[in-house]
């Protein structure tokens, strides 16, 4: 049936019936009925409903995000705000920023599950890991003093320790920067040869953020450019005392051939080195 009724008179009888409720809806919501509430008429029935559904509530913390009420609770001046929904916010802002850091780390999708918890410790791979741990406590306590340098064969386990060591720190909203060092160089050289400020950022970056992880150092064509380029790096965080963490699969002979001894005599400073002979996990599968 089509209501005819004005919006004068569907209002007037609104008022009339929230006016008539008022008395149990002030019960509801355990404040004292006035006279003087009956301006607050409509307030005090929406609060009233909410109340009931508050008192039956069905939602655990997470899912209290998904009540309708919830929101608007803590903006009715007859309600009281739900502590719940909003720690549950809380929780959900916390987590959204430790997902950015990971995001804005560099580490790519393959590695973005591996954690210190699903590391396969062994007798050769134990003193890494302890280490890396061991890196993640002092860094959160403002102990850090020294990188790390991990080195190994191909597939033993350095990139996953590197990315644990992302996790860990981003569980505590700290930021990492994670560089694969051929596509670090190809950028800055592509950069250069456009003549853009692409490249000057990277480097900048590279330079100055707070801890630098540096994976598969030595992997990369050697040139006298390659070369200058990883020791303004390198130098720069080493006159700064910035934490540095590098993955290699060459020995410290091989860096300085490939590197320099300039380079490498400032890494060595500025790293505990840490040796993982365990086998490639890849071929295993196989």
């Amino acid at each position: 049936m089509v209501d005819t009724r004005s919006f004068k008179e569907r209002y007037e009888e609104d008022k009339k019936k929230a006016i008539e409720a008022l008395p149990a809806n002030c019960a509801i919501l355990g404040i004292e009925y006035t006279k003087d509430k009956e301006k607050d008429c409509f307030s005090i029935e929406e609060a009233a409903e909410i109340m009931k559904d508050c008192k039956n509530c069905k939602y655990d913390l997470m899912g209290s995000l998904s009540c309708k009420h919830a929101e608007r609770v803590g903006l009715q001046p007859y309600t009281k705000r739900c502590e719940k929904f909003h720690k549950a916010w809380e929780i959900k802002e916390e987590n959204e920023e430790r997902r950015q850091c990971l995001i804005d780390s560099g580490i790519g999708k393959r590695f973005m599950g591996k954690r210190f918890e699903n590391f396969n410790v062994t007798d050769q791979t134990e003193k890494a890991f302890n280490a890396c741990v061991t890196f993640c406590d002092n860094y959160l306590a403002g102990k850090c003093e020294k990188g790390l340098k991990l080195f190994g064969n191909y597939g033993c386990g350095k990139t996953h320790l590197v990315s644990a060591i992302i996790h860990r720190l981003a569980e505590s909203k700290k930021r990492t920067l994670f560089m694969v060092v051929p596509e670090l160089l190809r950028t800055i050289r592509q950069g250069f040869n456009q003549d853009d400020d692409v490249s000057r950022k990277l480097v900048n970056k590279a330079e100055t953020f707070p801890l630098l992880i540096l994976d598969d150092l030595g992997a990369e064509k050697t040139s006298d450019w390659v070369r200058e380029q990883l020791y303004i790096i390198i130098n720069r965080r080493y006159e700064n005392m910035l934490p540095t963490i590098v993955t290699t699969n060459c020995t410290t002979a091989e860096l300085v051939e490939r590197l320099g001894e300039r380079t490498v005599s400032r890494l060595i400073e500025m790293t505990d080195a840490y040796k993982i002979t365990a086998d490639d996990y890849r071929l295993k599968k196989e």
